[in-house]
C-alpha cells in the first residue's frame, strides 16, 4: 500500500497554495480561552465503540438533530451537500432518483444506515440507496464517516458511511410535536413525532407524509411529475437490569412517483411512474459484564419496487437478513479491544448470496494526547474467495486546541446481484479493491468555533461501471464493464461566532476525480457552501445559505444541450416563535431562480417558497 499523501497532482501549485494557506491560518490563529471548548461530542461509527470526536483519527461530520430538523432544503441529500466533501445529483423533482456522493463516490460505495438497519437496495443495479424521496422530516442526528471503511463495515464501504438516526427522546416524560408545511409545486407535508423517557426506557415514534405535484423531470418534457411518500420510524430501548438492555428499531417507507424516461417523453401518454415499498427492523440485546461489553443484533430489510413505462411493468425485489455480534474489552489502561462477527444473506429475483465476516479492532492511547485505532476484517463471500481489509487511524492533540488526524485504509466492494447477472453484467466479475488516505488538522477556538483542513485520496482498481456502448452482454442497451477510479482533493471547513447574534459557517472542497482516465461524471471540481445564522430577535431566527458548484462533467448519457456546469444557489429559512409551543416556519429555496442541472437532461426546481407551523406538546 502506498502511504504517500498527495500534495501535488490536484493542480500542482494550486494544491500547494491551498494547503499552505490552510496550515498557516491554523498555525497563526489566536489561542483563545480553553474553558469554552466542547470536547464531548461523540461519534458512534468511527470506531466500533463510541469515541469522542477529538480522539477519532477518521474524518467524521456530525449533524445534530436540530440542524437536520431546521435544514434549508426538504430533500435530505441536498442538505448533506452543505458539508465538505459531499455532493449530490438528481434526475428531477422530489421522488425521482437522487445520488449522494462522498469525495466523488456514491451509490454502491456509500452504505446508508437508518437506526442500524442497512437500507441500501439489494435489487438496485449499483446496490446503493436512493435519496430521491427522503426528506428531513422526523429524522434526528446524522453522522457521515469518510474514506474507505471496509474494515469497519465490510464490503461496499469504500467511499464512506452515512448513519442516520430517527427521532430520539431528549428529556424525561412524554413529549410530542406536529408539523405541517405547504408551498410551491403544490408541496404538502405533515409530520408527527412522539417520545417518552423514563429511568429505564427510551421510546420514539415518527410519521411523515409528503406530497407534491412537482415539475417535469425531463428538460425536454412539460408535464409535471409528482410524488407521494410516507415514512414511519419506531425506536425502543429498555434497560432491564443494570447490566442488560434490549431494544428494537423499525421503519416503513412507501412511495409513488412519476418520472420521465431518459431524454424526455417522446410519445403520449406520459405515464411513467414507480411504486416502492420498503420495510426494515432491527432487534438488539446488550450485556455489560465488567470489563467486557457484548451486543447481539438481528436485522431485516426488504424492498419491493415496480417501474411502469411504455405499458410494461418491471419489478425489482430485494431482501437482506443479517445477524451480528459485537464485543469489547477495556483493559482499564492504555488499550482496549473490539471484536465481532456477522452473517448476511441477500437475494433479488434472480440471485442469492451470503457473506460471513469477522473483525477486530485495537484502540491505543499511549499518551493523553495520542489515540490510535487499528482495525482488520475478513469477509467470506459465497461467490468469491475471502477478502481482507484494514485501517489505521491516528488522532494527535498537538495542543489542547490543535488536532492532527491521519488515516490509511484498504477495502473492497463485491459486485452486486445485478452486476453478476449475465443479462447486464458478468458472473465472472471479481471484487473491486481500494486504498484510501486522509490527513487533516483542526484548530479549535472558544465555544464551537473551529477551522479544519483535510487532504484525501482514494484509488479503486477493477471498478465496475455501466457502459452504454458495450455490446458484450445480451441486454441490447449497454453492459457493466470494469475500469479504475482515482480521486483526490482537499476539504476546508470552519465556524465562527461573529457575535452573540451571528454565526458564520463555511465549507470548500476541491475534488479531482477520474474514472478510466477521464473526469468522473457529476462530481464537482469546486464546491463552496457558506451559511449565516442570525438570531434577529428573541423570537426570530433566520439562516442564509449560499452554495456554488463548479467544474462538473456531465455523464456520457447527457444530451448535447444539457445545462450541467457551474451554478450558484441562495436559500433562506426562518423560524418565528409564536408562543412557547408554536413556531411559524418559512423557507425559500433557490431564491434567485437559478436555471441549472445536476444530471444532464433533468430539470431542477426554480425559486420555491414554503410556509408551515410546528407545535410541540
Amino acid at each position: 500500500m502506498d502511504n504517500t499523501m498527495p500534495t501535488t497532482g490536484i493542480g500542482g501549485h494550486d494544491m500547494r497554495y491551498l494547503v499552505t494557506c490552510a496550515l498557516c491560518a491554523l498555525a497563526t490563529a489566536p489561542a483563545l480561552a480553553q474553558e469554552g471548548f466542547d470536547l464531548d461530542t461523540i461519534t458512534v461509527i468511527a470506531n466500533q465503540t463510541q469515541t469522542a470526536l477529538e480522539r477519532s483519527g477518521s474524518t467524521v461530520e456530525v449533524l445534530p438533530a436540530e440542524e437536520v430538523r431546521d435544514a434549508p432544503t426538504a430533500r435530505l441529500g441536498d442538505f448533506l451537500t452543505f458539508q465538505p466533501g459531499i455532493s449530490a445529483s438528481a434526475n428531477g423533482p422530489l421522488g425521482t432518483t437522487s445520488t449522494v456522493r462522498i469525495r466523488g463516490l456514491g451509490g454502491a460505495y456509500v452504505p446508508v444506515l437508518i437506526d442500524g438497519i442497512d437500507v441500501t437496495d439489494p435489487a438496485s443495479s449499483g446496490g446503493g440507496f436512493d435519496f430521491g424521496g427522503l426528506t428531513n422530516a422526523g429524522l434526528g442526528r446524522i453522522e457521515v464517516l469518510k474514506g474507505s471503511q471496509s474494515a469497519r463495515f465490510g464490503l461496499n464501504a469504500v467511499g464512506g458511511v452515512i448513519n442516520i438516526q430517527s427521532l430520539r427522546p431528549t428529556e424525561d416524560g412524554v413529549h410530542g410535536f406536529a408539523e405541517v408545511e405547504a408551498g410551491s409545486y403544490d408541496f404538502r407535508r405533515g409530520v408527527l413525532g412522539l417520545t417518552a423517557r423514563t429511568d429505564r426506557t427510551d421510546l420514539a415514534f415518527s410519521f411523515s407524509r409528503t406530497e407534491t405535484d412537482g415539475f417535469s423531470a425531463s428538460a425536454a418534457g412539460s408535464e409535471p411529475d409528482g410524488s407521494e411518500a410516507r415514512r414511519a420510524n419506531l425506536y425502543l430501548r429498555h434497560q432491564f437490569t443494570d447490566t442488560f438492555a434490549a431494544g428494537l428499531s423499525a421503519l416503513h417507507i412507501d412511495s409513488d412517483a412519476e418520472f420521465d424516461e431518459f431524454g424526455g417523453d417522446g410519445t403520449a401518454p406520459f405515464d411513467e411512474f414507480n411504486t416502492s415499498e420498503a420495510h426494515g427492523a432491527r432487534a438488539f440485546a446488550e450485556l455489560a459484564t465488567g470489563a467486557f461489553d457484548h451486543e447481539l443484533a438481528l436485522s431485516y430489510f426488504e424492498s419491493d419496487r415496480t417501474s411502469f413505462s411504455n405499458g410494461f411493468a418491471t419489478p425489482f425485489e430485494g431482501e437482506r437478513q443479517r445477524i451480528d455480534y459485537r464485543g469489547s474489552y477495556d483493559s482499564g489502561g492504555i488499550w482496549s479491544v473490539n471484536f465481532g462477527a456477522d452473517y448476511t444473506e441477500e437475494e433479488d429475483l434472480n440471485l442469492a448470496i451470503d457473506i460471513t465476516g469477522v473483525q477486530g479492532e485495537v484502540l491505543l492511547a499511549p499518551t493523553d494526547a495520542v489515540d490510535i485505532a487499528l482495525s482488520v476484517r475478513h469477509d467470506d463471500h459465497s461467490e468469491f474467495s475471502g477478502e481482507w481489509s484494514s485501517r489505521a487511524a491516528l488522532a494527535w492533540r498537538i495542543q489542547e486546541d490543535l488536532i492532527l488526524r491521519a488515516s490509511a485504509s484498504d477495502g473492497f466492494r463485491a459486485p452486486t446481484l445485478v452486476q453478476l447477472d449475465p443479462f447486464f453484467g458478468n458472473p465472472n466479475f471479481q471484487p473491486e479493491t481500494s486504498e484510501s488516505y486522509d490527513l487533516g488538522i483542526e484548530k479549535r477556538f472558544e465555544g464551537d468555533d473551529f477551522v479544519r483542513a483535510t487532504l484525501f485520496r482514494t484509488d479503486i482498481d477493477n471498478q465496475i461501471f455501466f457502459d452504454g456502448t458495450s455490446t458484450r452482454c445480451p441486454s441490447g442497451f449497454g453492459c457493466f464493464e470494469t475500469g479504475d477510479f482515482k480521486g483526490k482533493g482537499i476539504e476546508l471547513s470552519g465556524q465562527v461566532a461573529i457575535n452573540a447574534f451571528l454565526t458564520l459557517t463555511g465549507a470548500y472542497t476541491y475534488t479531482d476525480a477520474e474514472q478510466n482516465s477521464a473526469a468522473a461524471a457529476r462530481v464537482p471540481e469546486h464546491d463552496v457552501a457558506i451559511g449565516l445564522g442570525a438570531a434577529i430577535s428573541p423570537r426570530l431566527d433566520a439562516q442564509f445559505t449560499v452554495q456554488h458548484i463548479g467544474g462538473v462533467t456531465p455523464s456520457p448519457f447527457a444530451p448535447a444541450a444539457n445545462k450541467v456546469g457551474d451554478y450558484t444557489l441562495f436559500h433562506v429559512n426562518a423560524t418565528y416563535r409564536v408562543t412557547d409551543s408554536v413556531d411559524a416556519l418559512l423557507r425559500v429555496e433557490n431564491l434567485f431562480d437559478e436555471d441549472y442541472e445536476t444530471a444532464g437532461g433533468f430539470n431542477t426546481p426554480g425559486r420555491a417558497a414554503y410556509a408551515g407551523l410546528r407545535a410541540s406538546f
